[in-house]
Formats: structure tokens, C-alpha cells, sequence
């Protein structure tokens, strides 16, 4: 299944979206561990020209976390011109 920006940032069962400075994190629901665990792989996949993605882990070493930083809007610690 395959996923745009747009897409990623709606939230789905298996996880929800928090807003972030200069991006989202995608973060996993309880139950739904390896349908995230396929997001977050075609997510750091895909990632390129409209988003970077970042895996994050837990203490347990366990993605559950995604950072994604879209990389066509001006970063908070970039110059204004």
C-alpha cells in the first residue's frame, strides 16, 4: 500500500499523528504492531523528494515512532530572508 505525504498525515488505525517543530511523528497504537511496522518501513522507503522520514525507537529497541519533516516547507532554524 502505498503512501504520499498527504496520505501519512491523515492517521490511521494502526497510527496517530502528533505535530512536531518542523514535521509530524507518526506514532503506533497499542495492537497494531505490525501493520506499523509496514507503514514505517514503506515510509523510510519512499521518502525523497516531498518528506524525510526518521525511525525512532523505544527502550526496547522497537520502532515506534516516525518522524517526518516534509522538505518543501522553510525549516524554524533556517534563515528568513
Amino acid at each position: 500500500m502505498a503512501h504520499d505525504l498527504d496520505t501519512l498525515l491523515e492517521g490511521a488505525p494502526a497510527y496517530g499523528v502528533l505535530d512536531a517543530k518542523d514535521g509530524v511523528v507518526l506514532f503506533r497504537r497499542p495492537g497494531h504492531e505490525d501493520e506499523f511496522d509496514r507503514i514505517a518501513a514503506e515510509a523510510v522507503e519512499r521518502a525523497g523528494d516531498d518528506y524525510e522520514a526518521i525511525p525512532l525507537a523505544n527502550d526496547e529497541a522497537e520502532c515506534d515512532r516516525v518522524f517526518i519533516a516534509p522538505l518543501n516547507e522553510r525549516r524554524s532554524f533556517e534563515a528568513s530572508d
